[in-house]
């Protein structure tokens, strides 16, 4: 008598669900601040929606860290950069060479 086996995929339903606001918010806060860089008001201009959407997706990645139990470092980093790049506007970052 032989017995067969089927041999399928193994599903763990606690397993961390990848949180790709998280990893937005980074990638948005990097281009915001390496476009913010270009002088006279052009970095400033064209620096903001992604500013904007660093800080949405940020904190929208922050409040699905627990139910995901991922991305916690890059929704903080991305914020992060958000929030800085926004200080340095108010500072003169990018306005003047």
């Amino acid at each position: 008598m032989t017995q067969s086996r089927v041999l399928g995929v193994v599903h763990d339903p606690d397993a961390p669900r990848p949180n790709g606001l998280a990893v937005a918010s980074l990638v948005l806060g990097l281009v915001g601040l390496a476009v913010g860089i270009v002088p006279l008001f052009i970095g400033l201009v064209l620096g903001f929606v992604p500013i904007m959407l660093a800080v949405l997706f940020g904190l929208v990645g922050l409040a699905r860290t627990s139910s995901r139990r991922s991305g916690f470092v890059p929704a903080l980093v991305g914020l992060l950069l958000g929030f800085l790049t926004i200080w340095l506007w108010t500072t003169g970052y990018g306005v003047v060479w």
